[in-house]
């Protein structure tokens, strides 16, 4: 008789999953974005474990144009709003955390060779956000994998190894295909050559060790013949080169820890 409980109970706890996965990243979208930010507020902040740099004035100045350029452009784009900030380290990676916080990498941001480049990245984080994808992310891990740990160990708290990993959570490559058509679409809509985000990730994959940025993202022959459908519009230059090289110096002073991966 106890062995049959076992297995209901075992069986139950299988179909719960089930429908939590498939069920819950629907619900998630429409998750209230002020429950978005005390999520983040309650895990110890997005980004913990990251140093936003000391940056130079006329270089964040010239940062904060580059993100302006991409967002807000659309009317809901106020609904969540994004922060975005250079983080210390020499990693190649950026990434979108709760609560609208994207940070991006002095290691990334040397790596890229013009405004566009780190557009493009920019545009992926910020589809992210706005498609709900880390809140998806959190919900199904906390009621499946995080949630099956508690009700186990019988603890009723979220200890620190739980929050760290909610806070790096990996997107599935559905996800990642609709950050790069949602990224994609908004260059287009803000008359930036997308040429910058398919050239990027296409140095990237030639790195001699695989960048972070790529760990876990779409293959990059499928990205290349996905931005080359939004290549067909107009284009107006986001900076010249003189003031990019300025934002490749954002940073005061980048330390050579290895950073979060996204």
């Amino acid at each position: 008789m106890a062995k049959l409980k076992g297995l209901a109970w075992l069986v139950t706890a299988i179909l719960v999953g089930v429908v939590a996965a498939y069920g819950l990243p629907y619900f998630a979208r429409h998750v209230p974005w002020s429950i978005e930010q005390r999520a983040a507020r309650l895990l110890g902040g997005a980004g913990a474990g990251e140093r936003v740099c000391a940056t130079r004035p006329e270089a964040a100045a010239l940062f904060k144009k580059i993100v302006a350029r991409i967002y807000p452009i659309y009317p809901d784009d106020h609904t969540f709003p994004v922060t975005v900030e250079p983080v210390e380290g020499s990693t190649v990676n950026a990434f979108a955390s709760l609560g609208g916080h994207i940070y991006v990498f002095d290691g990334l941001i040397k790596q890229a060779e013009t405004a566009e480049e780190l557009a493009g990245v920019l545009a992926h984080e910020i589809e992210h956000v706005r498609q709900r994808h880390i809140i998806q992310g959190v919900i199904v891990r906390l009621v499946t994998v995080e949630g099956l740990k508690l009700a186990l160990s019988g603890g009723g708290a979220i200890n620190p190894e739980t929050a760290s990993a909610l806070l790096n959570l990996q997107f599935s490559r559905e996800q990642e295909r609709e950050a790069d058509e949602g990224g994609l679409r908004r260059l287009q809509d803000a008359r930036v050559d997308v040429a910058g985000f398919q050239h990027f990730f296409e140095r990237a994959k030639n790195m001699s060790s695989v960048p972070a940025i790529l760990s876990d993202h779409p293959d990059n022959d499928d990205r290349a013949q996905l931005a080359q459908r939004y290549r067909d519009h107009p284009i107006e230059p986001i900076m010249d080169k003189k003031d990019w090289e300025l934002v490749k110096k954002i940073c005061v002073k980048a330390d050579n820890q290895p950073g979060r991966r996204r």
